[in-house]
């Protein structure tokens, strides 16, 4: 599985047009999605939770659950994302098995060093930018994307307040992906949004 590109990361599940906009996003080129959903019951979750990794499946792409590892699993997911509150990494790892793990550093190089070091498959740094989809986030300098990546082996993406108007400051620290979750599920064209995003990147 590749980790890098444009990783779309959803708001919590909300009856209407959810799984229209992931489809479509993936179809303008999203390379990963994970499921974040902090509101809805365990049962919906499972449900749309597989009806994701069905999507994905078909479409070849990743396929991440936010935190809950017995989802993740429960759902046939490649691995799982976890940040500070969540699950800690050794019980992530042990319950995950052989599948991904994804780990939120913010803005602290050490910490990404320290979880590339306990095996962490990849790393997610930010906000850099205002976001209103994680209440209390800190905005953090993001001049440490540049020495991210040039200390680090495995993969690093950037999350938070990413725009098309802001993704080239991001992109130019040559990280491997930037993670999105407002600038697709917000857009009146999933598909076109993300398609825009992909050439910015490219940029």
């Amino acid at each position: 599985m590749s980790y890098s590109g444009l990783y779309l990361v959803t708001p919590d599940y909300t009856p209407g047009n959810f799984f229209d906009i992931v489809e479509g996003a993936i179809a303008g080129g999203v390379d990963l999605l994970q499921y974040r959903d902090k509101s809805n019951t365990k049962q919906l979750r499972t449900e749309v939770a597989e009806k994701l990794r069905s999507i994905c499946s078909s479409s070849g792409i990743p396929f991440i659950v936010n935190d809950d590892i017995d989802l993740a699993v429960i759902s046939g997911a490649d691995g799982v994302h976890i940040g500070t509150g969540d699950t800690p990494y050794p019980a992530a790892r042990e319950k995950a098995g052989k599948r991904t793990v994804g780990v939120s550093v913010y803005g602290d190089t050490e910490m990404a060093l320290q979880y590339e070091g306990l095996g962490a498959d990849y790393v997610s740094f930010g906000p850099f930018f205002h976001t209103d989809s994680k209440e209390g986030a800190g905005i953090y300098d993001i001049g440490v994307l540049e020495e991210a990546r040039s200390r680090l082996s495995v993969p690093v993406f950037a999350i938070g307040g990413i725009t098309e108007e802001n993704i080239s400051e991001v992109v130019a620290f040559g990280i491997d992906g930037i993670a999105v979750i407002s600038a697709v599920f917000r857009s009146t064209d999933p598909e076109s949004a993300a398609r825009r995003l992909k050439r910015l990147m490219s940029k």
